[in-house]
């Protein structure tokens, strides 16, 4: 993360809750289970704003498939970890990311060539966006890294993933593609690109 984004979060937090106490850089990832029903929407109500770094929609299907480093058709289980990370120990301003478990049915596309066996299991970070700590406590107030928290609830997915470090994020938050009632996969996220198919992933 860059130094004006950092001091815009620190700048965000300290009008709304002030200054707190201070944290050591590096401490561990603390980690807790959510428990997601399938009827719950997205905790939109707990983002006060945006800061706005969702990068915008791909203009057609091709682009999709092109820019996504990884394409893995899998079932997402909808409880997911939450991880707390230090982004600034000075104003105690954390990162806060969701992690999922999906079990592969297929890949169609990987960085290095490796194909993914069903049964495979990987993890999926979802950063979601920032909140301070204070008085030993994570705020109730989180500043959200894109424009809405996509719920992502259990079912069969789509997944276009690019990969940092070892570990899988969602290449474009504008597309995230659950399985509906059909052989189609609709867009959670937003109208771009609203649907597509196995086929449309597996032919060139």
């Amino acid at each position: 993360m860059n130094k004006l984004l950092i001091s815009f979060v620190v700048v965000w937090f300290i009008l709304l809750a002030g200054c707190s106490d201070t944290v050591n850089k590096g401490e561990p990832v603390v980690s807790s289970k959510v428990n997601v029903p399938e009827s719950s929407e997205s905790d939109d109500s707990a983002a006060d704003s945006s800061i706005g770094l969702s990068i915008p929609g791909e203009k057609n299907f091709k682009a999709l498939k092109k820019n996504a480093e990884f394409i893995i058709h899998a079932r997402v289980n909808g409880d997911y970890d939450t991880e707390k990370l230090v982004e600034d120990a000075e104003d105690n301003i954390y990162k806060i990311n969701r992690v999922y478990t999906a079990t592969v049915n297929n890949s169609f596309k990987t960085l290095d060539g490796t194909k993914y066996k069903i049964g495979d299991k990987i993890k999926i970070i979802y950063p979601v966006g920032f909140k301070q700590m204070k008085e030993g406590k994570l705020g109730d107030r989180l500043l959200p890294l894109g424009d809405k928290i996509v719920p992502i609830h259990t079912g069969e997915y789509m997944l276009f993933l690019d990969q940092l470090e070892g570990q899988f994020y969602f290449s474009n938050l504008h597309h995230v593609y659950k399985k509906g009632n059909n052989k189609k996969f609709y867009n959670i996220s937003s109208n771009s690109i609203p649907e597509i198919t196995i086929e449309n992933i597996a032919n060139p």
